[in-house]
C-alpha cells in the first residue's frame, strides 16, 4: 500500500490537513519542535484505515476530534499493487461513525460501507489488520521494544496464528467434550445408582414363572385328586347297598341250585330203577315205598318221574346261571369299589405345602398332630377349629384295608374324604394365595426387568457417547500436539527469517561493529560482539546501540509481513525512530533505510531535526509549527 493523498478535518491537532501528490518512493521527512503535530499525521493515516490510533482505543474515539468541534473526516487515497483506492471516515462527538471504501476511477460506486464492512474489504485489500500494522510497518513515538513473542501480529506474522486459532479452537471443543463428558458420567451414575437400588438379580424372573408354572400345575393335580377322590367315594357309596344286594342274590340262586341238583338227582335216580332196573332189590322197594305212600299209584307215572328230574335239571341250571350273573356283578361293583383305594392312595401322597419363608416353616412345624378317636372300628372326628386337620396314617391305612376287602362302612368313607377333602382344599387354597402372590411377584419383576432393560440401554448409550466424545478428544489432543509442532516448525523458520533480515541492516545501522543476532523462540535478542567472540545480551550494550538493534528487528518484521501477506509496494510510519541516536548514528540510520528494501519503498520519518551534512534526499520534506493548525503540500 502506498499513500497517494491525506486530507483531513478537525483530526487531532489539525483544523485542515491537506498532502496531495505524495511521492510514491523514498522518505518523506517530518520535522518541527514538540507539540507541533508531526504525530497527528501518522495518527490520522491510521484513523482512516482503521477507524482508531495507537494512543486512543475504539472507547476514546471522541477524543480524535479536534477541541471545541463537533464533527471530523479525513479521506485517504492510497495504491495497492496498481490499483488506487479512497477511503473516507467520518465521525461526530455523538458516536456517529462511518466510512466507505471506493475505487479511485469510480467514487460514486463504493466496494465497502459501514465501519465493520470496509474493516473486512481492507483486510482482503492489504493483507493485514491494525495489530499488525502497528508491530511492523507503524513505529508510533514511543520507545523501540522487542516485539512480544506472543502478541497477535508477530504470530500472524510468523504464520503461528492460524495454527495456534485453530489449536485454541481444538481446546474449547476439548473442554466442552470434557464438560460433557461430566455430564454424561454423572447421568450415568446416577443410573447406576438407580440399577443398584433395584436390587435385580439375574435368573430370578425365570425362577419365579418355573415356579408359577410348577405351582399351578400341582394345583390342577390336587384338583384332580380332589375330584377323583370324592367321585371315587361316591361310586363307593352307591356301589356298597348294590353289591350287598347283589352277594344276597348270589346267595340265594346258590341255595336253590343246590336244591335243585339233589331233587334232580333224586328224580333222576328213582326213574332209573323204575325204569331201567325194576327187578333190582332197590326198586323192588322204592317201589313199594311208593304204593304206600302213594295208594293210588300206578306204574304209568314212572315216565312222569323222569320228566321231573328234568325239570329239576333244567332249574338247577337256571340257578346255576342266575348265580354267575349276581356273582358277575358283585365282582363288577367290587372292582369299582376298588378304583377308590386307589384315589385313597392319590390322596394321601399329596404333602403338605410349606411356605418359602423361615416363618411359615416354623409355623407349619408347630402345628399339632391331629387327633382321631376310635369307637368300636376306628373312626376321625374333626376338630372345631378354623383350620382343617388331616386324617392319621393310622385312619388312613385301616380304611384303605377295607376299601381293598370293600367293607368299609359308608359312613366311615363319608367322614374320612369329608376330612381329607377338607384338608386338600385348604391346601389348593394355599397354593392359589401363594400362586397369585407369585403372579403379582412375576409382575413387579417384569416391570423391574423392564427397568433394568431400559437403564441399561440408556446406561450403554451413555457409555457409547463418552468413548465416542473420548475418541474425538483424543484426535483433538494429537491435532493440538501436531500443531504445536508445526508452530514450534513455522516459529523457527520465523526467527531464522527475521535474523537473516536483521543481519542485512544491522552492520549498516551499527558502523559494521555488529553484524549477528541470534534470536530465541521468545524473541529474545543476543548480539555477537567481535571483540568479546562471543554473543552478549543486549543490557550489555549501549542504549544507542540497542535501540539501533531494534529498529533493524522492527524493519525486518516489516519485510517478513511484505513478504508473507501484503501485494505490492508498502509504507511505512516511523515516528521518532531516532529519539536517542546520534547525529552519526541518525545519519547512517537514513543511509540504511533509503536502500533496505525495493518493496518497503515509501517511508515517513518523524524527527524533531535532521543533522547536517547527511547526503540522503529527501522525496518530501513537511515542516510542523506548533503556532499552525493547518498543514498542506
Amino acid at each position: 500500500m502506498i499513500i497517494n493523498a491525506v486530507k483531513a478535518t478537525n483530526v487531532l491537532k489539525y483544523a485542515e490537513l491537506d498532502l496531495q501528490d505524495l511521492p510514491e518512493k523514498g522518505i518523506i521527512a517530518i520535522s518541527g519542535e514538540n507539540e507541533s503535530g508531526k504525530s497527528t499525521i501518522g495518527e490520522t493515516v491510521c484513523f482512516a484505515l482503521f477507524g482508531r490510533t495507537f494512543s486512543l482505543g475504539p472507547d476514546d474515539l471522541d477524543k480524535v476530534l479536534r477541541w471545541g468541534e463537533h464533527h471530523c473526516a479525513v479521506t485517504l487515497d492510497f495504491t495497492v499493487d496498481g490499483v488506487a483506492y479512497q477511503l473516507s471516515r467520518f465521525l461526530d462527538r455523538d458516536g456517529s461513525h462511518s466510512a466507505r471504501l471506493s475505487k479511485a476511477d469510480d467514487i460514486d460506486n463504493p466496494i465497502a460501507r459501514g465501519v465493520s464492512g470496509v474493516a473486512d474489504r481492507l483486510f482482503e485489500i492489504l493483507g493485514y489488520e491494525f495489530d499488525e500494522f502497528v508491530e511492523s510497518f507503524y513505529l508510533a513515538q514511543r520507545e523501540i521494544t522487542t516485539p512480544h513473542p506472543h502478541s497477535v501480529a508477530v504470530k500472524t506474522m510468523a504464520g503461528v496464528a492460524p495454527l495456534e486459532y485453530v489449536a485454541a479452537g481444538f481446546e474449547d471443543e476439548i473442554a466442552q467434550f470434557d464438560e460433557m463428558t461430566e455430564e454424561l458420567e454423572a447421568e450415568a451414575e446416577a443410573l447406576n445408582q438407580e440399577l443398584e437400588e433395584l436390587d435385580f438379580q439375574e435368573g430370578y424372573l425365570m425362577q419365579l414363572e418355573d415356579g408359577k408354572n410348577e405351582l399351578e400345575a400341582e394345583i390342577n393335580a390336587n384338583k384332580s385328586v380332589v375330584e377323583n377322590l370324592e367321585a371315587a367315594a361316591d361310586v363307593y357309596v352307591q356301589n356298597q347297598p348294590l353289591l350287598k344286594r347283589a352277594l344276597g342274590k348270589r346267595g340265594r340262586a346258590r341255595f336253590w341250585r343246590f336244591i335243585s341238583f339233589v331233587l334232580a338227582l333224586i328224580a333222576g335216580g328213582a326213574w332209573f330203577l323204575l325204569a331201567k332196573k325194576p327187578d333190582m332189590a332197590q326198586s323192588q322197594q322204592l317201589l313199594q315205598m311208593l304204593q304206600q305212600k302213594l295208594p293210588n299209584w300206578q306204574d304209568a307215572w314212572i315216565p312222569y318221574i323222569g320228566y321231573a328230574g328234568i325239570g329239576f335239571a333244567v332249574l338247577m341250571l337256571l340257578f346255576w346261571i342266575r348265580s354267575a350273573q349276581h356273582a358277575s356283578r358283585a365282582r363288577t361293583l367290587a372292582d369299582d369299589s376298588r378304583v377308590f383305594s386307589d384315589a385313597l392312595e392319590k390322596a394321601r401322597a399329596v404333602t403338605p405345602f410349606v411356605g418359602e419363608t423361615a416363618s411359615e416353616k416354623e409355623e407349619a412345624a408347630s402345628k399339632p398332630e391331629p387327633e382321631f378317636s376310635e369307637a368300636g372300628e376306628e373312626q376321625m372326628t374333626i376338630p372345631a377349629v378354623d383350620e382343617p386337620v388331616r386324617p392319621e396314617e393310622s385312619a388312613f391305612a385301616a380304611l384303605l384295608s377295607k376299601v381293598d376287602d370293600v367293607v368299609a362302612d359308608i359312613a366311615e368313607v363319608r367322614t374320612y374324604v369329608e376330612a381329607e377333602s377338607h384338608w386338600l382344599r385348604s391346601q389348593i387354597n394355599s397354593k392359589e394365595e401363594k400362586f397369585w402372590a407369585l403372579g403379582q411377584e412375576v409382575d413387579r419383576e417384569l416391570e423391574r426387568v423392564r427397568q433394568v432393560a431400559r437403564l441399561t440401554e440408556v446406561t450403554e448409550s451413555l457409555q457409547q457417547k463418552i468413548m465416542e466424545i473420548q475418541g474425538k478428544k483424543e484426535k483433538r489432543l494429537k491435532a493440538i500436539e501436531l500443531l504445536e509442532g508445526a508452530s514450534g516448525f513455522v516459529s523457527s523458520n520465523f526467527n531464522r527469517d527475521i535474523r537473516d533480515l536483521v543481519a542485512r541492516t544491522l552492520p549498516v545501522f551499527t558502523q559494521g561493529r555488529y553484524e549477528h543476532l541470534r534470536i530465541d523462540p521468545d524473541l529474545t535478542v543476543r548480539v555477537f560482539s567481535s571483540d568479546k567472540r562471543d554473543f552478549m545480551d543486549l543490557d550489555e550494550v549501549s542504549s544507542g546501540t540497542q535501540r539501533q538493534i531494534m529498529l533493524a528487528l522492527r524493519l525486518a518484521l516489516s519485510e517478513k509481513l511484505l513478504t508473507r501477506r501484503v501485494h505490492g509496494d508498502q509504507f511505512a510510519f516511523l515516528d521518532e525512530p531516532f529519539a536517542f541516536f546520534d547525529e552519526d548514528r541518525t545519519r547512517y540510520a537514513l543511509k540504511a533505510l533509503t536502500g533496505m528494501s525495493d518493496k518497503l519503498s515509501q517511508i515517513w520519518i518523524v524527527a524533531q531535526v535532521y543533522p547536517e551534512g547527511t547526503d540522503v534526499e529527501f522525496a518530501l520534506s513537511l515542516k510542523c509549527s506548533r503556532d499552525l493548525d493547518r498543514l498542506s503540500a
